[in-house]
């Protein structure tokens, strides 16, 4: 998301083998789901549509033995363990239960349905506001859960807290899908704990039919804040809300000098009069209402606002912005590993990437997803840049140093 707090209320939906689902809470995104897989709208007839701003920058009982539906067969001679070191056992047995704790509105329901019809096994999905509230949950004890989404700076709190479970390498040949340059990178250097799952940016919307100005840098987001008072949301975030200060006045999205952070700091509060609200969980559906016409967000929740507001646009500030990936991994607690690493190949193969995508706006590290993905949503730039735009983007380290000055400016702003 890119997503630091893409906050949503929490609901479960299971999905059993045979297709049926049964859902608690989240009237809203029943309502989105409806819309979107109902018959008479096409979320790719709207982007189609679309006049999307230009973009300087751009840069988660029975059993069964281990399917063969992977482009190479799963490995028969290791076996992951709680600690994750493999073992000489034989072939691994499948359970027959997998449980997803994610974003909402993050995976293609279609996904876990095709998943359950295959495998012959029940599938249930809960949804988490941050990564923060991830990691918190899992700290506290919290388990059940066999599947998480945490973005790459999450992945390297939880591997160093110790939450995570060690992937084997073996059973994921479709690993071998991916772009090299989304593996390997700082926060798991050998992805022994984590596999790409999707990517994008953290920018800001607007409603063009509000907004009379065109505004494409970050200066003007924060300069138009006074003449649109009240209209504005950031998100509930401090990663993005303070790097998006810092980017502006050229200052790496990293810094780890105090004084950079003293003036994004002053640049926050002198922002904040003008907000309607700091939110994750709601600014996507202020827009879509027109209650607000400018928010700080996520590139994938625009093409949302999108359906709502065909005015609406995303701007990736020419300063430069956050790129982001968010991940597939296991809980250390997971009670169902097996069946989890086997998820996490499945959902590798080319033709379940562009489904996601499809479904989520949100670009798949794995390039032969292309064919499956309708030529609209892949020839945008919003979505997928090119690699001289790619070039001006920075990710969320996991600087510790960092971390630590932004959250002391993010305290400073929320209380102002």
């Amino acid at each position: 998301m890119a997503r630091n707090d893409r906050e949503r209320p929490v609901r479960r939906v299971v999905t059993t083998p045979d297709g049926r689902e049964g859902r608690a809470g989240g009237a809203d995104i029943d309502r989105l789901m409806a819309r979107v897989e109902s018959a008479g709208l096409s979320r790719r007839g709207f982007l189609r549509a679309a006049v999307i701003a230009p973009t300087a920058a751009f840069l988660a009982a029975c059993t069964r033995r281990v399917s063969t539906t992977t482009t190479t067969p799963p490995s028969t001679t290791a076996a992951p363990t709680g600690t994750g070191t493999p073992t000489t056992t034989p072939p691994p047995v499948l359970e027959d239960t997998l449980n997803i704790y994610n974003w909402a509105a993050y995976l293609n329901p279609e996904s876990r349905r095709a998943f359950a019809r295959e495998y012959d096994v029940t599938t249930t999905i809960d949804f988490y506001a941050s990564n923060e509230e991830l990691i918190a949950k899992l700290q506290g004890g919290a388990t059940g859960y066999d599947i998480v989404a945490p973005t790459g700076y999450a992945v390297q709190i939880m591997i160093e807290e110790g939450l995570l479970f060690q992937l084997d390498r073996a059973r994921l040949p479709n690993i071998s899908h991916v772009d090299p340059k989304f593996l390997g990178l700082a926060f798991d250097p050998n992805n022994d704990f984590s596999v790409p799952k999707d990517w994008g940016t953290t920018g800001f919307m607007y409603l063009a039919d509000k907004i009379t100005e065109e505004p494409t840098t970050w200066a003007e987001f924060y300069e138009l804040a006074p003449k649109y008072t009240g209209k504005y949301t950031v998100l509930d975030s401090a990663p993005e809300v303070v790097g998006s200060a810092l980017k502006m006045h050229g200052f790496s999205y990293n810094t780890t000098e105090p004084g950079e952070v003293d003036v994004a700091t002053d640049d926050l509060i002198g922002l904040k009069p003008h907000l309607a609200a700091i939110t994750s969980s709601e600014y996507r559906q202020m827009m879509e209402r027109g209650d607000t016409y400018m928010a700080l967000g996520w590139n994938g929740d625009y093409f949302y606002v999108l359906l709502e507001q065909p005015s609406a646009r995303y701007v990736i500030p020419s300063e430069g912005t956050e790129f982001w990936i968010d991940t597939w991994a296991i809980p250390a607690s997971a009670p169902h590993p097996n069946l989890a690493m086997e998820w996490i190949n499945w959902i590798l193969v080319p033709e379940h990437q562009g489904r996601e995508t499809s479904f989520t706006y949100y670009a798949s590290p794995v390039p032969g997803a292309a064919e499956f993905i309708d030529g609209a949503i892949v020839n945008d730039p919003a979505i997928y840049p090119s690699d001289d735009v790619i070039a001006n983007l920075e990710a969320n380290d996991g600087n510790p140093v960092a971390y630590d000055l932004r959250t002391e400016a993010w305290t400073k702003f929320k209380s102002a």
